[in-house]
């Protein structure tokens, strides 16, 4: 257009890594710059493409508000599965000082629902896509709200309108998601009083969206780790069988982790870590279907029954005879655990052996303009995702297991050697290193490639990796906590703060340092 501006002709993914696209050197490295970049191909990222026609973003019209449902709030507390919330007799107070400046426009042939669900759907769900097993329904159709029961309708829009207003600072979603969230308690409450209702799959959906609405709200400190609580007693209502298709397998991923860590935070022995578990729901499709991170999860639903045994342990008295024997059992069986784990570790470098690559701090920019100044002088990038969050939970198992040994009697740490693998290999590095090498990863997560969803996975990892640094590791120590601080404040998860961590992660091993 004559009189303005020129705009970038670079790819998507070099605009967005701001750096100069690599189809403009085509002609001296030889390969061709169209349709795909020689940038983003040499290190190693899928390129987006280039834009061949001008975008127009309709402006002209702001969302009609419905009007708002009279609520009867309800209490939301004792039902026939336990207690799953803190029992709330009204929408939480949250009078936040938000920045209503942001206008949320659409167009015209979208209503609220739909824009605000996608923009949940794009932030958090969709780089998972394509892990759920078979054909199973992915979350994009999962979420959608038209068609799904009055439960999973109010548990999408108080996650989608709280979702929205933490990342664009609008107090007038967040009030109204409030609101939805009193009423999808009190539905839900009802359905758990009803057992033909209670193992239905609305209600999974339902338990995970308010989980992921605690995370991000904190109403209570526990309250997520109540709705965990509360989805563990309903799969073992339900039974492995009824995950064998449609959304009961697709939800196996998140339902997994999400309980698992809840057991690791309360040290308690975990039903998933039974066989019937991790075969049956993949029984029909075989057990070859299961993805890498279903077989890594397949180790972590074993930890919570080790951290019990451990603390059960600690709890006694030395002069008590039987420590002996506890260790005779307890030591074989964390390194078979273990050894589980390295042999996970070793497959993962076989299949994916271009999936990490070393790159300094600097190089990437990220949607988080406040990330502190990184300590490290260089960092872990990744070219895939999945691969990503697989790399970094395999780092805090690892830490987790450890340290477990250690704690018995049986020191794993190595000494660092003068080179090691990057990222480490099993059998390298310390304690220490360990925890350093999941906080190099930490740039990617919060880069612009992970959305919001990036944030959701540092958030155990990141704890677990506090908990091992060397105590003298004080400039680390100081620049995680500021990333903490980065994941509440830009992506939205209260959770994640230092401060609001669960207290009880600090004790996973009776005391760690």
């Amino acid at each position: 257009m004559v009189g303005t501006g020129g705009r970038s002709k670079g790819c998507r993914t070099c605009r967005r890594r701001k750096v100069k696209c690599g189809t403009h050197d085509s002609h001296t490295t030889g390969y061709e710059g169209r349709p795909l970049c020689h940038r983003c191909h040499k290190a190693g990222f899928v390129c987006d493409g280039y834009v061949e026609f001008l975008h127009f973003i309709d402006e002209t019209s702001r969302l009609k508000k419905k009007a708002e449902q009279r609520l009867t709030p309800s209490n939301y507390g004792s039902t026939a599965l336990g207690t799953l919330q803190p029992g709330i007799d009204q929408a939480p107070d949250l009078n936040c000082n938000f920045n209503s400046s942001f206008p949320l426009t659409t167009n015209p042939a979208w209503d609220e629902n739909d824009i605000l669900t996608t923009y949940l759907f794009r932030g958090i769900f969709d780089w998972n896509e394509d892990s759920a097993s078979g054909n199973a329904p992915k979350w994009d159709s999962i979420l959608r709200q038209d068609s799904q029961p009055e439960l999973s309708t109010a548990s999408v829009r108080a996650l989608s309108m709280v979702y929205f207003a933490k990342i664009n600072k609008q107090y007038q979603f967040m009030r109204r998601g409030a609101k939805f969230y009193t009423q999808a308690l009190g539905i839900l409450q009802t359905k758990l009083q009803r057992p033909e209702q209670a193992i239905g799959d609305d209600v999974l959906v339902a338990i995970i969206l308010l989980a992921t609405y605690e995370l991000l709200c904190l109403t209570h400190p526990e309250a997520w780790l109540s709705h965990y609580k509360g989805l563990a007693k309903l799969m073992a209502l339900r039974g492995p069988y009824r995950h064998q298709s449609g959304i009961g397998l697709a939800l196996m991923p998140t339902i997994r982790s999400c309980i698992a860590v809840g057991y690791i935070v309360e040290r308690k022995r975990c039903f998933l870590e039974e066989p019937s578990w991790k075969t049956i729901p993949w029984v029909k499709r075989g057990l070859e279907s299961k993805t890498p991170s279903d077989l890594l999860d397949d180790i972590l639903c074993d930890i919570p029954g080790i951290l019990e045994d451990l603390s059960t342990a600690l709890s006694w008295d030395p002069n008590v005879p039987g420590n002996t024997e506890f260790t005779k059992w307890f030591i074989p069986r964390v390194l078979s655990t273990l050894e589980s784990l390295y042999s996970w570790r070793w497959t993962w470098e076989l299949e994916f052996p271009n999936s990490t690559f070393i790159t300094t701090p600097i190089e990437f920019d990220t949607p988080t303009k406040s990330l502190p100044p990184s300590p490290f002088k260089s960092i872990i990038w990744f070219s895939n995702p999945h691969r990503a969050t697989e790399l970094i939970l395999y780092n805090a198992m690892r830490l987790i297991l450890t340290r477990s040994l250690e704690i018995a009697g049986l020191r794993q740490d190595q000494s660092s050697p003068q080179a090691v693998n990057d990222p480490l290999l099993p059998m390298e590095g310390t304690r220490n290193d360990i925890a350093t090498e999941i906080c190099r990863m930490a740039d990617y997560h919060l880069s612009c490639f992970r959305r919001n969803s990036g944030a959701f996975m540092l958030v155990f990892p990141l704890n677990v990796a506090y908990l091992h640094l060397d105590p003298g590791s004080t400039e680390i120590r100081s620049w995680l906590q500021s990333v903490m601080a980065v994941i509440a404040d830009f992506h939205g998860l209260e959770i994640g703060r230092f401060e609001n961590t669960p207290r009880k992660i600090d004790d996973v091993h009776g005391g760690l340092q």
